[in-house]
């Protein structure tokens, strides 16, 4: 008797070639389907058609890339998701390894060939089940004050917080949203959650730091915050050890 099947997990194929993007979501879905998961795929047949449902509001948990695409090639398409601050899980498959280091600037999960794609696709699945345990995404709950207002965030989904006078400015993947509260408040709710302090008018979520220079952090998405000229070595060391850990 087959295992009760209750995850679940949602994903998408870009490969240019029908036959080979058909035989690569055949054996995802068993591979998910062997540690009880529910698949949900979407197949595309060029970049530029992912990231049209991508910035239609379609959410993936992974994404399987080939590199060399005509139009939106693979490692293009990842560079236009990160720029709007999307951690999503992306695994290139390709027969060129000589590829790989291009693909480094993306940040992608893995790199996998197509000519081993079978005997890779074991462990770079078990590895990606571990990954989305352990990224599944807490929610932080806030109440307004001076008001019967509850808000409710994905921790993972906010980028950065901001102080505005009396008001906070969460600033998160799927917009901005301003609510009467102060940032301590955030910084408590928050806490152990991967968020760093680098100016007292500011929370930074690490996972969406790009870089952090000497007097300013600059986001994937290329906005920059203000970095404390007290709080450069506490911050540098926060981002290093959080980066670390996950």
């Amino acid at each position: 008797m087959d295992s009760v099947i209750n995850k679940s997990v949602h994903f998408a194929i870009a490969e240019d070639e029908p036959a080979i993007r058909s035989y690569l979501t055949l054996h995802i879905i068993e591979a998910f389907r062997k540690h009880n998961y529910r698949t949900d795929c979407a197949e595309f047949s060029d970049g530029n058609s992912l990231l049209q449902s991508i910035l239609k509001g379609n959410t993936y948990d992974i994404l399987f890339l080939d590199i060399e695409m005509p139009g939106l090639n693979g490692i293009k398409l990842s560079s236009k998701i990160r720029e709007l601050g999307l951690q999503t899980l992306i695994v290139f498959i390709s027969n060129k390894s000589e590829l790989v280091f291009q693909s480094f600037e993306v940040r992608p999960f893995r790199f996998i060939r197509k000519n081993h794609f079978l005997e890779e696709l074991t462990p770079l699945t078990s590895n990606l089940i571990n990954e989305l345990q352990r990224n599944e995404d807490p929610a932080v709950t806030i109440e307004e004050e001076k008001s019967t207002a509850v808000y409710s965030f994905h921790c993972n989904e906010i980028q950065y917080i901001e102080v505005n006078g009396k008001y906070c400015k969460v600033v998160t993947t799927k917009g901005v949203t301003a609510l009467r509260q102060t940032l301590s408040l955030f910084e408590s709710k928050l806490a152990n959650q991967g968020f760093i302090k680098p100016h007292r008018s500011y929370l930074v979520n690490y996972r969406y730091i790009s870089r952090i220079e000497k007097n300013q952090i600059v986001l994937e998405s290329g906005i920059i915050l203000p970095l404390s000229r007290n709080r450069v070595a506490e911050t540098r060391a926060q981002f290093i050890s959080l980066k670390m850990k996950h």
